[in-house]
């Protein structure tokens, strides 16, 4: 945390200022040396900064925030989940333009890593500050400037190759769940029968007639204002018979049997305006793996989110505790991986393992 903490402030307190010291010099050196002239202006008179060159580093600073603005509406990039340190089966990679980095320190081990890290490192900045000083030769076009050309493309040639090293050699991930933490996640705190209740809301498409928060039509009323609530068995009689319990009504009946009702019906008494986006969010993948998890009855042994029976281990954190293959391999048979145990063999199919196992891997 140390480390964080001083990474932190180097960037808030040290990076600005430097950076801006940095522009307030190239500006000074500009409006006192003019524009560097293009290959056969020299004899030409020095153009000042003003205003050609600031409008053209005006219209460049525009189409550059214009392009990171537009990024930043449309590209979502998820978060991962927060850093566990007694997570090992997360394979840690930094960003892409820093593989190159990671990658020279897997060639030098030990006392030898300070050479990975800072000495190369430093001496290719070197060489490319040098450059300049070393190819002295009269200003021609760019395409002609064989020293220079030769050294960029050498640094390029090196950062391509470890970079590709780098991605090739990086290990598979343990979990395949892709869980965004930049969105609300309070649908990992539902029951299995509250989750499998969003299934059944997004299957039998209540959102046509019935808003969410800011989602849905209103048509019917808003399921999240506390006042329309009822309890979970007048909601399924509701569900069976809507001209009996609100004769005038428009909605029909639903067709599903009791149990399913009743996860639609814990579903809806659990909305509310301060959680009705967060729950809209759900992946399928979880909708559809608590939904297997019910039909199979896995909570009369197992507990998720401390819902259910402990006759076997709770299921929260299993992506920590094992592999995707083992816990597969664990449901086609269980004697096999833990023997003694009294649970049953399932033969799901690969659809609804995926959907399971990726569902319970997604809990924390």
């Amino acid at each position: 945390m140390v480390t964080f903490a001083r990474f932190y402030g180097m960037h808030v307190l040290l990076l600005p200022p430097a950076t801006l010291l940095l522009i307030a010099l190239h500006v000074f050196l500009v409006r006192k040396h003019g524009v560097a002239p293009a290959p056969g202006d020299e004899a030409r008179p020095p153009q000042q900064f003003y205003p050609r060159q600031a409008f053209k580093d005006t219209v460049a600073i525009f189409v550059a925030f214009a392009i990171l603005f537009t990024m930043a509406v449309t590209a979502r990039v998820p978060l991962e989940q927060l850093a566990d340190p007694t997570d090992t089966s997360y394979v840690p990679r930094p960003e892409w333009y820093f593989l190159f980095l990671f990658q020279t320190l897997k060639l030098f081990s030990g006392p030898l890593e300070v050479v990975g890290a800072v000495v190369l490192p430093a001496l290719a900045i070197l060489a490319l500050i040098l450059v300049p000083f070393i190819d002295r030769g009269r200003m021609v076009k760019v395409t002609r400037r064989t020293v220079a050309m030769a050294f960029v493309a050498l640094a390029a040639i090196g950062w391509t190759g470890l970079t590709t090293a780098a991605v090739i050699t990086t290990p598979q991930q343990a979990r395949s769940v892709e869980v965004d933490y930049s969105a609300p996640t309070d649908w990992m705190q539902l029951s299995p029968e509250e989750m499998a209740g969003v299934a059944y809301f997004r299957q039998e498409h209540c959102i046509t007639c019935h808003a969410i928060g800011e989602q849905g039509h209103n048509v019917g009323p808003d399921l999240t204002r506390i006042t329309i609530h009822k309890d979970a068995a007048w909601m399924i009689q509701h569900f069976k018979r809507p001209s009996v319990m609100r004769p005038g009504t428009m909605m029909p009946p639903i067709q599903l049997s009791d149990q399913q009702l009743n996860s639609l019906a814990a579903f809806l008494l659990k909305l509310n305006p301060d959680n009705a986006t967060a729950l809209d969010n759900a992946p399928d993948f979880a909708a559809q793996g608590a939904l297997v998890y019910q039909a199979n009855h896995c909570g009369s042994c197992h507990m998720v989110n401390g819902i259910g029976m402990k006759l076997g281990p709770p299921l929260n954190g299993l992506a920590k505790r094992q592999t995707r293959s083992w816990v597969e391999e664990h449901f086609a048979d269980p004697q096999k991986l833990s023997p003694g145990s009294i649970m049953p063999p399932y033969r799901l199919s690969q659809k609804d393992m995926d959907a399971l196992v990726s569902y319970l891997f997604a809990l924390e």
